[in-house]
């Protein structure tokens, strides 16, 4: 006999959210997911919501609105909470994301780790681990902590989405210089032990997807520098990433943007590739990688020689998204992953460099750092919208900023 969890995932399968659905439903009941999906868009995005506001929000009559909410909840979806306050009338009952069933899984693979991560459906971390791996991380040890995780929390687990360095299409890992990987079939590999849905993310896409969750207006067309380890870049427009022809749309850290660290021996072999110039490694040394802690992180950025290499990096970034910037014409740059760790020194040296000998016809975007928010929260978005046809994770904090 099913246990009520495993009723409640079967419900779910078998409703216009399922996997199948696509290829069963009519006209009709595509137009009646579509009102869901409103409807719990609007419920993940607004507190506090009723039944009414709801129908006053989506135009439809009140016992259609109800009927979409008493079968989201049926689908364990969302659930009634307390009585919102009275605006005259009887007061309605609030409806909200249900945080305590249904979770998305996101694993970041890094050189040397992976942390695995749930997210409830509202965007708050309900488990994290990691596991270290100072040999390298290989792909059977990304498949045993994904697996370990999705076998634990069973039905409770809609989708996995992993975010690697490297170039990535959704399936597979076609070629990671950090991580030493060439053509991971690592999607596939998951299918042999777990039975969800499984994406694959390059980092620099999934910061970006981050970025996007903080857009208050739609249309906003974004340029993403992730530096860390490795040096990636990212386009948005509207929230989707710009994936290139062949899924390759930002691999620039192999590419030589010229300037003073032009004769820079990079690991790959090539002279002058931003990352052999610019990556966090390059300017704080070789004992700096991704997983350390922000206070070693500024501790090596103290050390002699690092405020020079900093600046030469500065230049090289500069210089890297003057050309970026022209290409794609950007209503903002930002710049993520570690670098944020660099201070008001790093980007007071990037703005200035861009700023210097801007070609003509060009924009000048404004550049900032990157929100300080959970890093998960784009891949988990992105899972989540492909399986719901509903993002619906938010930002819990959105700080001030540069």
């Amino acid at each position: 006999m099913l246990t009520a969890e495993a009723q409640l995932r079967t419900r779910l399968e078998s409703s216009v959210f399922g996997r199948s659905a696509d290829a069963l439903l009519d006209g009709k009941g595509k137009i009646r997911r579509d009102h869901l999906r409103r409807a719990l868009a609007l419920i993940a995005s607004a507190d506090p919501v009723t039944r009414a506001s709801l129908a006053r929000s989506t135009g439809l009559t009140t016992a259609t609105t109800s009927s979409l909410v008493n079968e989201l909840i049926a689908l364990g979806l969302v659930v009634e909470g307390e009585q919102a306050e009275s605006t005259g009338g009887k007061p309605g009952t609030r409806v909200e994301v249900n945080r305590a069933f249904y979770a998305v899984c996101v694993v970041i693979v890094r050189a040397q780790s992976v942390e695995t991560v749930l997210l409830d459906l509202s965007g708050a971390r309900v488990l994290t681990r990691e596991s270290v791996h100072p040999a390298g991380v290989t792909p059977a040890d990304v498949v045993a902590v994904t697996a370990e995780v999705v076998r634990e929390f069973r039905d409770r687990v809609l989708a996995v989405c992993l975010q690697s360095p490297g170039v990535t299409d959704g399936s597979v890992v076609r070629e990671s210089v950090l991580l030493g990987w060439k053509d991971v079939p690592l999607a596939d590999l998951l299918a042999e032990e777990i039975d969800v849905p499984v994406v694959i993310l390059n980092d620099a896409d999934g910061e970006a997807l981050t970025e996007s969750a903080f857009d208050e207006v739609d249309g906003v067309q974004r340029l993403v520098l992730r530096m860390g380890e490795g040096i990636g870049a990212a386009v948005t427009i509207d929230g989707r990433v710009l994936p290139g022809a062949t899924s390759r749309a930002g691999e620039i850290g192999h590419v030589a943007f010229g300037g003073r660290g032009s004769q820079v021996r990079c690991r790959c072999g090539g002279l002058g590739c931003i990352e052999a110039v610019a990556s966090l490694t390059a300017v704080l040394g070789p004992d700096f990688h991704d997983e350390l802690e922000p206070d070693a992180v500024r501790a090596l950025l103290r050390a002699d020689g690092a405020e020079e290499r900093m600046l030469l990096g500065a230049e090289a970034v500069a210089a890297a998204l003057r050309i970026l910037s022209g290409l794609t014409d950007p209503h903002e740059i930002v710049i993520a992953g570690r670098a944020p760790l660099l201070g008001d020194a790093f980007l007071a040296a990037v703005r200035e460099g861009f700023a210097t000998n801007r070609a003509k016809g060009t924009a000048s975007p404004p550049i900032r750092f990157a929100h300080d928010s959970d890093p998960v929260l784009g891949p988990g978005r992105l899972v989540l919208g492909r399986v719901l046809g509903v993002s619906m994770l938010r930002p819990a904090v959105y700080p001030s900023g540069s």
